[in-house]
């Protein structure tokens, strides 16, 4: 009989670690493909930046004016994974997993004989589409890791309560579980207004009155409400120390009704968006394909993870009597479900925020999403239909999302490699940049995923490998973004002193280099001779022209050694681009090395490479000129497709030169091309 018994819990005990690796297979599939293929993103920068200068010592100043508790978690982590960008895409997906493992605990030990239920619901969580943040994986990983621990304090509540005699140490647990879970980031604060409820549930089903079932719950509940309120209380009380205000307050006393139907809305606009709008996308996403030939390479992994979804929730189920949850259980489940998604978003409400599906704003749905997995689940198993159906509705979302995930994760790809070009061209345009100069531009193609603040860590790592202390020396500004609200007035002789948590920056605005990232093409350094109006159709056309005014070219050192990319985060770097021999032409151009240009030129064609821009054709012109080959530089023009202001007016400059000395047929050429581009009109 103990041998029986023993067999028993040694196949559920295998079961379990099977079903555990099905939620790490799915997580794998849906973040795990692209891992090795990424970098760093917005605050990630910052933060091993940080490291790398400062060590873990500055942590608490960096985080002194946002989240000053959150430094102790950096501490722990930090220095474990360092500055490996692999590193912490592997630390991602297994703290996901480690999140999704410990909600599942949870669920079984609140419906112990609904294991199918129950492991959908962490499945579907594991993988939900509407948090799109995942790649930010040193923010967010770390925050997995919290959501892990605030879970396991209700894991901890729920065994104190089961196992009296070891209730105080459980409880004890659990509390110092819960402090661990908000304080450090306020994410899930909301969702512990869940708990009351969870804990009334836990409680043995014994036949008492409900208000003395109440009373007792309360009762149990009042430690963890005393650490809630005590945390709550310094937050008000210290509010200096962080960078997130409670504006929903200053709002209310002005106009409460107002207030009130705002944020009444607001919850509405999240619960749908959570909970409704982020599936619909996901069929949207396959029915709006403009070409239904870029699915193919999708639905291997579309089904492969079907079929997984499928398998595991076969093996759940396997020697379940009753797989299907009982009506009230299922309706209570979809109430909670609803109940945890709203109350998940009262910190950012009350700060502020919008939870929605736009995405910056979908950092906000990662606490919503257990609730919303909770919600859809309970509403696949109220279907009237047998246990295949559900089994396939469920692998469907998950297959979904799973591919949703892959895919942002290929933008997040894309983001990194524009990104790497970017720096990699900054290198081969600039040798060598003087300190104290702001690298300008007022937008960039992949500037969704950074932010002028973070590309200033990598542009710094590029030209100051050694540094570690301020000032920094160099700063990437955005002008279109909010950056500009610190930034003195676009003039010359302006003086700039940036604070950016631990990091200083002193310059001025005489002292700038203005950068031109098109979203095809290879980046541009403008000087001031270029015209303002190449970009007069451009929704900074005010900007472009102070900046092109500001730009210093001078700032470049174009003698100086080749700066070099930090090979630990960007990799080798392929030279055979066409990219990488404008670049060359363009610091030959600004050395008036004329026959280094059209040997560069040369040289690209020789590698079947080619400008994909047609105004990467005029240094080449230019040089042309300059040795006097005006035939060939008139020829060039002509067969230049000119379909852009920058390029236009960039042909106008080299062509209205005073100084060309032309033939009479030469200067009948050019006037009908100057007629043709209308640069009369310039």
């Amino acid at each position: 009989m103990e041998g029986n018994q023993i067999a028993v819990k040694n196949r559920k005990n295998l079961d379990t670690a099977l079903l555990a690796l099905g939620l790490f297979l799915l997580c794998g599939l849906s973040y795990g493909l692209t891992a090795g293929k990424l970098g760093f993103f917005l605050d990630d920068w910052y933060i091993i930046w940080t490291y790398r200068v400062f060590g873990t010592d500055r942590f608490f100043e960096f985080f002194l004016r946002d989240r000053p508790l959150f430094s102790f978690v950096y501490r722990v982590f930090v220095p474990l994974i360092k500055e490996s960008p692999l590193g912490w895409q592997i630390f991602a997906v297994f703290a996901k997993w480690l999140s999704a493992m410990t909600l599942w605990w949870l669920l079984k030990l609140l419906l112990p004989e609904k294991r199918w239920f129950t492991y959908a619901v962490a499945a579907l969580f594991l993988v939900y589409p509407g948090f799109k943040f995942h790649y930010f994986s040193v923010m967010y990983s770390q925050n997995y890791i919290l959501l892990a621990i605030y879970i396991l304090s209700h894991v901890l509540m729920v065994l104190a309560l089961r196992n009296p005699k070891k209730q105080i140490p459980l409880t004890g647990a659990a509390l110092i579980c819960l402090l661990l879970g908000i304080a450090p980031m306020e994410y899930y604060f909301g969702l512990e207004l869940v708990r009351l409820l969870l804990l009334y549930l836990a409680l043995p089903k014994e036949s008492k009155p409900v208000l003395s079932k109440l009373l007792h719950t309360l009762g149990l509940y009042l430690p963890y409400l005393a650490v809630v309120v005590g945390f709550t209380a310094f937050r008000v009380l210290r509010s200096d120390l962080y960078s997130y205000q409670i504006s929903i307050l200053d709002q209310f006393q002005a106009a409460p009704l107002e207030t009130i139907n705002g944020l009444l809305n607001h919850m509405g606009q999240g619960l749908y968006d959570s909970s409704v709008a982020v599936w619909v996308d996901l069929v949207n996403s396959l029915k709006t394909t403009e070409n239904k030939i870029e699915l193919l390479p999708r639905m291997p992994l579309i089904l492969i993870a079907f079929l997984l979804s499928l398998f595991f929730q076969y093996r759940v189920t396997h020697n379940e009597q009753n797989s299907v949850s009982g009506r009230k259980t299922l309706l209570l489940s979809f109430l909670i479900g609803i109940y945890a998604v709203l109350v998940s978003m009262i910190p950012f409400l009350v700060a502020g925020f919008l939870v929605n599906n736009s995405f910056y704003n979908t950092r906000f749905m990662l606490p919503l999403s257990i609730g919303a997995s909770l919600l859809v689940v309970s509403l696949v198993d109220l279907v009237p239909a047998n246990k295949l159906i559900k089994w396939g509705l469920i692998a469907l979302f998950v297959a979904l999302s799973i591919d949703a995930n892959h895919m942002n994760g290929l933008a997040f790809q894309k983001a990194w490699e524009d990104q790497k070009d970017f720096f990699a061209e900054l290198s081969w345009r600039a040798p060598h940049i003087q300190p104290g100069t702001v690298v300008i531009t007022p937008a960039l193609p992949f500037e969704l995923y950074f932010s002028g603040g973070s590309l200033t860590a990598p542009l710094n790592m590029t030209f100051a490998p050694n540094l570690h202390d301020n000032p920094i020396p160099y700063q990437v500004i955005l002008a279109g973004s909010i950056q500009m609200n610190s930034m003195p007035k676009l003039v010359p002789n302006q003086s700039i002193e940036r604070f950016s948590r631990v990091f200083r920056f002193v310059g001025d605005t005489s002292d700038m280099v203005t950068v031109y990232q098109p979203v095809i093409g290879c980046l541009k350094i403008l000087s001031p001779e270029i015209n303002p109006r190449s970009f007069q159709s451009d929704r900074h056309a005010k900007l472009w022209a102070d900046l092109i005014r500001l730009s210093d070219l001078s700032r470049i050192d174009t003698n100086a050694p080749n700066a070099v990319l930090p090979r630990e985060f960007f990799g080798e770097v392929s030279t055979n681009t066409w990219c990488y021999y404008y670049q060359r032409a363009a610091l030959a151009e600004q050395n008036a090395e004329w026959s280094e240009i059209v040997s560069l030129y040369a040289q690209a064609r020789a590698n079947d490479l080619a400008p994909e821009d047609a105004s990467e054709w005029l240094p080449l012109i230019k040089a042309i000129i300059q040795l006097n080959e005006i035939d060939t530089a008139l020829e060039l023009s002509d067969n230049i497709e000119v379909d852009d202001a920058f390029t236009n007016l960039g042909l106008c400059s080299i062509w209205q030169k005073d100084e060309l000395s032309l033939t009479p047929t030469q200067q009948q050429t050019l006037g009908i091309m100057l007629k043709q581009w209308q640069c009369e009109d310039n």
